[in-house]
């Protein structure tokens, strides 16, 4: 029994949780940005404002003190509490005692103002200050000159900034308030526009769900997408077409396999029911177990044929070898096969190449094979080694042989591919040796070219690329 396990995939963040966080974050810093511009800006105003507006009424103060000291009385109502004015003065002599002083002002000690400073100099910001009545008070003073002396009258003038301070904290908090239902509207906005942008890919990821293995024709690239999705619409469809031509190579190699397994199995099969028909000798016997044991003996080759495809990288260690000395040992080994049919193999040229000897040797005996199979008797193979200066090798098999016809070509290299003529001069081949040897070739880096004439020969030519050689462990 086998069962599908779904690989399951790595918890993420969703695109659309990801993107809507994006929002948010670049919203509040818009928002909080602009804002708190704003707030900065309307208090710098404020503060100006009543900063100016101490240093006007200093200046007043001055002014009166300078012409006629007498005319304060009239400015600051000493004795009438019932009085409510925003601001509060105090007016010193230079002894420091009180010469007029406004209602309330007694609740701001003198300490608490800033140094003051001559009418010579640049009178500077005032002072803030909250009271113990919770009041909030912007605290100056300066002195005036008078009657000679640049310390004549100290004058200490308090603004009271309650009111302002409270419409800064009522604007602090709408500010807040606002910036919050910014978030809000922005997080459903957010949500509303990533979804309504995202469709395309859902729909496409619904369009590619619908694709099963029966239907690999289909296309992702047939509707109008958007150009963001472009090269994913292109790679989609190149994956779909690896796969169909995937699975239409394995639904033929599924069914070459099963034609080229049972025409195998069939004879074993027929040998052992004329075996088992009547009683028969001990000769007999031994002829049918021969027959079966030629059947098995192709059976066993056709299945590490077939293993050999599945796996070509297991044991590749390519090391540096001399050409001529392997293919040499592959003429000896048959020379004997050759001399039964009245063919010669001849050897042309030296190199080195940097292959695994292993496979090397297979790549090009089954070629050999296949060129004593498809050769006449009297016939000529040719092995012709050909060095390059790049440092790859090609090494050329030429035989005199039945040819390939053009037709034909592109199709020897297929798994279980046997041409009508090849099966008439050879009917015990499995179609497999020419895909090995493409994979062979494919494994090194190399590439397999066949050229050929029906009725005159075939040559197949093996170019493997300079390597870098791996030394044993």
């Amino acid at each position: 029994m086998s069962s599908t396990k779904q690989t399951e995939a790595p918890s993420s963040t969703a695109i659309t949780t990801r993107l809507v966080l994006f929002y948010l974050v670049s919203t509040l810093l818009i928002l909080f940005c602009t804002n708190w511009f704003q707030f900065q800006a309307l208090s710098d105003d404020l503060d100006y404002e009543d900063n100016d507006f101490l240093v006007e009424r200093i200046a007043t103060l001055r002014s009166i003190i300078a012409r006629h000291p007498d005319a304060l009385k009239d400015q600051i109502p000493a004795d009438d509490q019932s009085q409510h004015t925003r601001y509060l003065v105090r007016v010193q002599d230079a002894q420091g005692r009180t010469v007029l002083q406004s209602p309330g002002m007694s609740g701001l000690p003198v300490e608490l103002f800033p140094p003051a400073v001559t009418t010579a100099e640049k009178i500077g910001h005032g002072t803030r200050h909250q009271g113990a009545d919770k009041k909030s008070y912007l605290l100056n003073s300066a002195w005036a000159e008078g009657r000679g002396d640049s310390h004549f009258r100290l004058v200490q003038v308090a603004l009271d900034i309650t009111e302002e301070d409270a419409l800064m904290s009522k604007y602090l908090f709408k500010m807040g308030v606002s910036i919050l239902i910014g978030l809000l509207l922005a997080a459903g906005l957010a949500i509303f526009i990533t979804r309504k942008g995202l469709q395309p890919l859902q729909n496409m990821a619904s369009t590619v769900a619908q694709i099963t293995e029966t239907d690999l024709h289909q296309r992702i690239r047939t509707v109008s997408w958007p150009k963001e999705l472009d090269q994913l619409t292109v790679a989609l469809d190149a994956m779909l077409g690896r796969l169909e031509e995937s699975f239409a190579r394995l639904t033929e190699f599924s069914a070459n396999l099963a034609h080229e397994l049972r025409t195998p199995l069939n004879n074993l099969r027929g040998e052992a029911e004329v075996a088992l028909s009547r009683a028969r000798s001990n000769d007999e016997y031994r002829r049918i177990i021969e027959s079966s044991m030629e059947e098995y003996e192709r059976l066993s080759r056709m299945v590490g044929d077939i293993l050999f495809l599945a796996r070509p990288d297991q044991g590749h260690l390519p090391q540096m070898i001399d050409a001529r000395g392997e293919i040499e040992t592959l003429a000896e080994y048959y020379r004997n096969l050759a001399d039964e049919q009245q063919i010669t193999i001849s050897i042309e040229g030296s190199g080195s190449v940097s292959v695994d000897p292993h496979l090397f040797q297979r790549a090009v005996g089954n070629i050999i094979s296949n060129a004593l199979h498809y050769t006449l008797s009297g016939g000529q193979i040719t092995v012709k080694i050909h060095p390059a200066g790049d440092g790859s090798l090609e090494v050329a098999i030429e035989d005199d042989g039945m040819g390939v016809a053009p037709c034909e070509l592109p199709l020897i290299f297929d798994r279980f591919y046997r041409s009508p003529q090849a099966r008439q001069r050879h009917n015990q081949g499995s179609g497999l040796g020419l895909a090995i040897v493409r994979s062979i070739m494919a494994l090194h880096g190399g590439t397999v070219s066949v050229s050929s004439n029906p009725g005159a020969g075939t040559v197949v030519t093996l170019k493997f690329p300079r390597q870098e050689v791996v030394s044993p462990r």
